[in-house]
């Protein structure tokens, strides 16, 4: 017995011999670094254009960039670049600068839209889109209130937007000045006001000075919204209201939470496009301007 214990250990320790050094050489194995060669994506054309009634067509095409590029878009400028209303053909785009292209017509409100965009050596891409109608507001007040954060005035004002309830609605707010440019000899422009949407309602989201919302929470009904705008209650502030198309809506939301992309916790989304065999946007919008002063 004791004899046949023995052999039984002696093997169990061959055995252990063996198994050693194969565990050791598969663990190894497991450091082995492949490079692997991705193929290169298909180049695209990139599109971005958003009418509205109030401009003529402008197109951006450029050429799609591989994602370990690291370089800006190249623009295209050989592009033939068409716009149908309704189905029906109504001109060629003109490139004025590099990438861009622009038309003397301008866009008609509730009226479908369709680009087709084609150049050497891309899949031809197409996009479609429907000028929505302008707001509707009304019941518009306004009044004097002390500054939080200066001693002058500013002005906290108020609208009713009627919502549409037979569709899905989109629609940004910003608010802007007229002002002198004193470092560009005396320039006039538009700059910028803050507002601050007042409870219980909130913008979903923001994009550099304009407040993004959907009908979601009121849909069909009358929203009276109430804002405070950073600017002296001296000066005539403008507010502009857009009802905007749902792909524009997207793609600024897409863009937004892109935005966190130096948060290590926050994952990478989609990047939303409504562009056939392309990339980028094709939206439109369609707003009300009103001018406030108490």
């Amino acid at each position: 017995m004791a004899l046949l214990s023995n052999k039984g250990q002696m093997s169990r320790l061959i055995g252990l011999k063996y198994w050693l050094p194969a565990l050791v050489m598969t663990l190894t194995g497991c450091e082995t670094i492949v490079e692997l060669e991705l193929p290169e994506p298909e180049p695209l054309l990139a599109i971005n254009s958003v009418i509205n009634p109030d401009s003529v067509f402008s197109v951006d095409v450029s050429a799609s960039q591989s994602l370990f590029a690291g370089q800006a878009y190249a623009p295209i400028e050989n592009a033939i670049v068409e716009v149908y209303q309704g189905g029906q053909f109504i001109g060629n785009l003109q490139q004025v600068s590099n990438g861009r292209y622009r038309s003397t017509e301008r866009p008609q409100p509730l009226q479908p839209y369709e680009l087709r965009v084609s150049a050497p050596g891309y899949p031809s891409a197409s996009a479609t889109t429907e000028l929505p109608a302008s707001p509707e507001l009304s019941e518009i007040s306004a009044t004097k209130v002390p500054s939080l954060d200066s001693d002058f005035t500013i002005v906290e004002a108020s609208f009713v937007l009627a919502d549409d309830p037979a569709q899905e609605n989109f629609y940004y707010i910003q608010a802007y000045t007229p002002d002198i440019d004193r470092f560009n000899k005396n320039k006039p422009y538009n700059r910028s006001v803050s507002i601050n949407l007042l409870s219980p309602f909130e913008a979903e989201f923001s994009m550099e000075t304009r407040s993004f919302f959907s009908d979601r929470l009121f849909n069909g009904q009358s929203l009276r919204l109430q804002f405070r705008l950073e600017n002296s209650a001296d000066k005539t502030t403008y507010v502009r209201v857009a009802r905007i198309s749902k792909a524009y809506y997207e793609y600024v939301r897409a863009l937004k939470k892109q935005s966190y992309g130096d948060n290590v916790l926050t994952s990478p989304g989609p990047v939303a496009n409504n562009i056939q065999s392309g990339l980028g946007l094709f939206g439109s919008y369609s707003a009300s301007v009103i001018a406030v002063k108490p």
